[in-house]
């Protein structure tokens, strides 16, 4: 049985707030400003030796058919930024959450102007036609996988096992801050797993692997592949299960049409 999305327009003076917000989001990245101002430059380079840079993501975000994609691009770079930040213990509220903010900038500008967005944030209230059976065991497959190989690095770090201690120190960060971290793995993870909530979920989740993608990058660790493999199947078993949320993603035009 297929289903209408039902979501009311933005008014032009969303859409222009909305425009306004990702043009100085777009110009801000594009004169370099996460780079100077976080001075996180090895991060870029980090990033942009898996082929995919900077430039790149905010070139998708800039262009309205791939605006979401290039936004979840954004956010795993400045999860990046985010990281370097703690390891060298920047200021809580000046450099280390400037990413944060630049990230805030960057879902701000898309959620006024796309009304299948705001149907999905901050608590999703619209929903494609339901997956068959087979698709909906896929996408719960999918993302259990994530959901069990982060909180299970959350529990490690909440009760210190032995050699977490070590890890922090070989990549750089402070081992204070490794409870802190935990707690904030544990929040992400939970939210990505209610199901109103999964979609915000995935995006703070983007934001946490792209700091673990970084920090594993910049001492040459191999092991970045793994966050970056939990991230991609974060957003895999959302997109598996719900049609909608594939349709805004890939930039398919809104319809009010039943979904087929």
């Amino acid at each position: 049985m297929s289903s209408v999305i039902e979501t009311s327009p933005a008014s032009s003076k969303l859409v222009w707030a909305g425009r306004i917000l990702s043009g100085v989001t777009i110009a801000f990245l594009l004169f370099d400003g996460v780079i100077h101002l976080t001075k996180v430059a090895p991060v870029v380079q980090a990033f942009a030796q898996l082929g995919f840079p900077m430039r790149l993501a905010v070139a998708l975000y800039g262009y309205p058919r791939t605006a979401i994609l290039g936004g979840i691009c954004l956010t795993g770079y400045l999860g990046g930024a985010v990281a370097m930040q703690l390891r060298v213990g920047n200021p809580l509220f000046g450099e280390t959450l400037f990413p944060v903010y630049v990230g805030l900038l960057v879902w701000g500008g898309l959620y006024p102007r796309e009304p299948r967005l705001r149907a999905l944030l901050p608590v999703s209230r619209a929903w494609g036609r339901a997956p068959s059976r087979k698709m909906l065991w896929a996408a719960r497959l999918t993302s259990a996988l994530p959901v069990v190989i982060v909180l299970f690095g959350s529990v490690v770090k909440l009760i210190k096992v032995e050699g977490v201690e070590e890890g922090f120190r070989q990549a750089g960060f402070p081992e204070q801050l490794i409870v802190t971290i935990g707690i904030i793995e544990l929040v992400c993870t939970l939210t990505y797993m209610i199901p109103p909530t999964r979609v915000l979920g995935a995006i703070l989740m983007t934001g946490l692997l792209g700091g673990a993608v970084a920090t594993n990058l910049r001492v040459g660790n191999p092991g970045w592949i793994l966050p970056a493999l939990v991230g991609a199947l974060v957003w895999a078993g959302l997109l598996l299960r719900d049609p909608s949320l594939r349709a805004l993603v890939a930039g398919r035009p809104k319809s009010s049409t039943p979904l087929d």
